[in-house]
C-alpha cells in the first residue's frame, strides 16, 4: 500500500504526506547544507549550512502547500468538494473532485494556485529589498523563497494540460463552446503547439551552438546556449506528453460515462479479521489467488484497513506464525475509499494519482466492495468486444 500520513488540517481539508515526500525532504537538506551552501558562502560556519537548509527546504514545501490550499480552498468557494492535499516525491496534489466543476469553476480554481506562488514571490522581492543590512545566508534564503515561486507561479500558467494555465484555458474554452470535450481538445492543441515551437528553438539553438568558433548565439542569461538548449527540449516533450495524455484520459472518461463504481466492483471481497495471524493470510489469500490486498474488518463488514502483500512481506517469515493484521495494515483513516455511486472515472483517477491498485468501497465505515485496476480493464475489454 502506498504510506500517507495526515500531519495537519487546514478548514476541514486534510495535509498528507507520502514517505517519498519525507524522504525528498530529508535529501534536499542534507543536498543544501552539504554541498550548495558551503558553495555559496564558503565562510559560515557549519551549523548555519544545515539551519539555513533545513528553512529552506520547509519552505519550499510552504509554498508548494500555499499553492495547493490557493486552488483547494478557492474549489471550497464554490462549492466543489475537496478532502484533501498529498505532499509527494515531486510536489503536491489537491484532491478537487473535478467532476463537480462547472466552466468557470475550472478557470478560477486553476488560475488561484499560481496568483497565491506569484503574491509569495513579491512579499519574498519585497522582504530582500527593505530588510536593512540583511546577512548573506539571508539573503540566499529569499531568493530561493523568491526563484521558487516564480518557478511555481509563472511554469504553472504554461497554457497546456496539466498544467494549471491548461487547466484555466480548458475553463475560459468550456465557458465559450459549452462542451467539455471540445474545450478538453482545444487546449491540449495549444500546448501541443507549444511545445512543437519549443522544440523547434532547442533544436535550433542546439545547432548553432555547434558552431564554437564564431558562436553566433551567446550566453543566455549566463547559461550555456547546450544547456538552454536541452532543457527547451526535456520541457517541451513533457508540455507535448502531458497535452497527449490529458486527451487520452478524456476519451477514457468517455468510456466511463455513467458508469458507476458499483458497477464494476466486487460486491463479496475477501476479508479477514484483525487478528488473522499473517501466515493465514499468505496460504489462503495471497499464494493461491494471486491476490494484491484483503480489507481487514471487524464486526462482519465494518472497515478497519486494508493488508497488503507488501506490508506481510516487510515481516520477517520467521514472524508471520505470531504477528496479526491489525498490526500490519494500513488504517481506514489513510486509505482512499470510494463510494458505490462515485462515477468509475474518480475511482480510476484515484488510483492513478496514488499508485493504488484497488480502493475500498464504503458507506458509513462499511465495506460493501472492492474496485481494483483489474475491474476496469475487465470492463474495457468486454466493451471493445461488443
Amino acid at each position: 500500500m502506498a504510506r500517507t500520513y495526515d500531519i495537519a488540517s487546514v478548514r476541514g481539508i486534510s495535509i498528507r504526506i507520502h514517505v517519498s515526500a519525507a524522504i525528498a525532504f530529508a535529501l534536499l537538506v542534507l543536498v543544501l547544507a552539504a554541498v550548495y551552501f558551503p558553495a555559496m558562502l564558503p565562510r559560515e560556519r557549519v551549523p548555519t549550512y544545515w539551519s539555513v537548509g533545513f528553512i529552506s527546504t520547509l519552505f519550499l514545501f510552504l509554498s508548494t502547500l500555499a499553492h495547493e490550499l490557493g486552488h483547494s480552498l478557492v474549489a471550497r468557494l464554490r462549492g466543489v468538494p475537496v478532502e484533501s492535499i498529498t505532499f509527494v516525491m515531486f510536489g503536491g496534489s489537491s484532491d478537487i473532485r473535478s467532476e463537480r466543476e462547472r466552466p468557470l469553476d475550472e478557470l478560477l480554481i486553476a488560475l488561484s494556485g499560481p496568483i497565491v506562488s506569484l503574491v509569495l514571490a513579491g512579499l519574498a522581492a519585497g522582504a530582500r529589498t527593505t530588510i536593512p543590512n540583511p546577512s548573506q545566508p539571508l539573503l540566499l534564503f529569499l531568493e530561493s523563497v523568491l526563484l521558487l515561486n516564480i518557478w511555481l507561479g509563472v511554469f504553472n500558467l504554461v497554457p497546456t494540460l496539466p498544467l494549471d494555465g491548461g487547466r484555466a484555458l480548458r475553463g475560459f474554452l468550456w465557458q465559450q463552446l459549452g462542451d467539455y470535450r471540445r474545450a478538453t481538445r482545444g487546449a491540449g492543441m495549444v500546448g501541443q503547439i507549444i511545445a512543437g515551437g519549443l522544440l523547434a528553438t532547442g533544436i535550433i539553438l542546439f545547432i548553432l551552438s555547434l558552431d564554437t568558433a564564431r558562436n553566433p548565439v551567446p550566453a543566455i542569461l549566463g547559461y550555456d546556449t547546450r544547456g538552454v538548449a536541452f532543457l527547451a527540449i526535456v520541457v517541451a516533450w513533457f508540455l507535448n506528453s502531458s497535452a497527449r495524455s490529458a486527451y487520452r484520459q478524456l476519451v477514457l472518461q468517455g468510456r466511463f460515462a455513467g458508469v458507476k463504481v458499483s458497477d464494476l466492483m466486487l460486491s463479496q471481497p475477501p476479508t479477514v479479521a484483525p487478528w488473522t495471524r499473517l501466515d493465514e493470510i499468505m496460504s489462503t489469500h495471497f499464494v493461491p489467488n494471486g491476490e494484491r490486498a484483503v480489507a481487514v474488518v471487524r464486526d462482519g463488514d465494518v472497515l478497519a484497513g486494508l493488508v497488503a502483500y507488501s506490508d506481510i512481506a516487510r515481516v520477517s517469515r520467521t514472524d508471520w506464525p505470531t504477528r496479526a493484521a491489525g498490526e500490519v495494515m494500513t488504517p481506514l483513516s489513510q486509505l482512499v475509499t470510494v463510494a458505490p455511486n462515485d462515477s468509475v472515472e474518480t475511482a480510476i483517477r484515484h488510483m492513478a494519482e496514488k499508485h493504488l491498485n484497488q480502493l475500498p468501497v464504503v458507506v458509513d465505515g462499511k465495506l460493501v466492495g472492492i474496485i481494483a485496476r483489474v475491474h476496469v480493464l475487465q470492463f474495457l475489454d468486454l466493451k471493445e468486444r461488443r
